[in-house]
């Protein structure tokens, strides 16, 4: 009997190491940093990002230090779509490692698709400037300074890529939207011939439709671009473009549509959501209008058009003050818009401020008397 504690000691120390390994190995459990690494990445590569989050979080709980496993979690919480966490990460690696690229892609990457196109045009910038050869972060870099409505800066960036690598087609049809977009139609013209010569037709009749469009000639614009949608459906823009072009045609029913099958491809395109917010807007379907235009203004907050439609809309759904205080901002910077002045007068009228109303009133009819109009007109929806 002297001997039997031991023996219990002994008996409950296999016990227990025994059900620690049992544990140890259950599924989500891994036994190792290695294995967690090792489970993550499958659990990454098989789509199940919630589990390749907690276990890169469990792993790095062991390995705080781990630049690899904090970049995969980042990737991970990317793949969920939780694009504000895994830009956190990202910085965490950054902060230690500033020359960190993989870091500095992925982080780009994360703000694009977070459409934070300002900052992800600053990292591909970035990148760009270390690797001027690599293709990825310039198309990327050149995206999104279309999608910011920076045609000249898109213009400058490309034109010297385009005369070094002039078969690259992404470089052509970027290259030509902005030219296109700048206004600059004869530079415009030779890249669409060289995209004509390649064959290349449908995304040639895309910029031609571009191109008519700049000129005013909306008929012929909706023509053409009909024929390259028929041609090909998934050209990057072409739906906007149509929507537009059948907006200036007066087709609104049209439009709409179209901008629908934009917004399907790109949820943000920043034309595609301020023109359909402001088409609802103007029918009285405030409630769907409403969602287009916060995010024309999330992805542009300085565009006088998306400022416009806000006023707009406030107006429309009686937020008198709202509306008033951005048409009053909108009428001082831009002192020759026409509807600003107009939409500021009924919004006085509505409040009862009969002598501003008429101030307002007034400047319209002079505004519109001036056979030449000072300074550029923002375009409005619709």
């Amino acid at each position: 009997m002297r001997g039997t504690p031991r023996r219990v000691l002994f008996v409950f120390a296999i016990a227990s190491a025994v059900a620690l390994l049992s544990w140890s190995q259950r599924p989500g459990h891994p036994a190792s940093p290695q294995a967690l690494y090792d489970e993550a990445g499958k659990a990454l590569d098989a789509g199940d990002s919630s589990l390749a989050v907690r276990l890169y979080e469990e792993l790095l709980q062991l390995r705080p230090d781990s630049v690899e496993a904090r970049i995969n979690l980042g990737v991970a919480l990317a793949h969920a779509g939780r694009y504000d966490e895994a830009e956190q990460q990202y910085r965490k690696v950054l902060a230690k490692e500033p020359e960190n690229e993989m870091a500095r892609l992925d982080l780009a990457l994360a703000l694009y698709k977070r459409a934070d196109f300002g900052d992800a045009r600053n990292e591909f910038d970035a990148l760009h400037k270390l690797h001027p050869a690599d293709q990825q972060p310039l198309y990327l870099l050149a995206d999104c300074d279309l999608r910011l409505g920076k045609y000249k800066d898109t213009v400058a960036l490309l034109e010297p890529a385009y005369s070094a690598h002039p078969d690259d087609a992404a470089l052509e049809y970027l290259l030509g939207t902005a030219l296109i977009q700048d206004g600059q139609t004869q530079k415009g013209a030779v890249v669409i011939d060289r995209i004509m010569r390649t064959g290349n037709t449908a995304v040639a009749k895309v910029l031609m439709g571009a191109a008519q469009y700049s000129a005013g000639d909306y008929r012929a614009s909706v023509t053409t671009l009909r024929e390259a949608l028929d041609q090909n459906p998934d050209i990057p823009g072409a739906w906007t473009l149509y929507g537009r072009a059948l907006v200036s045609s007066g087709e609104y029913e049209g439009a709409k549509t179209a901008f629908q099958s934009a917004l399907q491809a790109d949820p943000n395109d920043f034309d595609a959501c301020l023109y359909l917010g402001g088409i609802l807007r103007h029918d009285g379907d405030t409630e769907r209008a409403a969602p287009f235009i916060k995010q024309a203004l999330k992805l542009r907050p300085d565009s006088v058009a998306a400022q416009f439609q806000r006023g707009a809309l406030d107006a429309s759904i009686g937020h008198l003050e709202e509306a008033r205080g951005e048409f009053e901002k909108l009428v001082k910077q831009w002192p020759d818009f026409v509807e600003a002045h107009l939409q500021l007068a009924t919004v006085y009228t509505r409040l009862h401020m009969s002598e501003e109303s008429e101030r307002e009133r007034r400047a319209v009819v002079e505004l519109n008397d001036k056979a030449r109009v000072k300074g550029p007109q923002p375009e409005t929806i619709p």
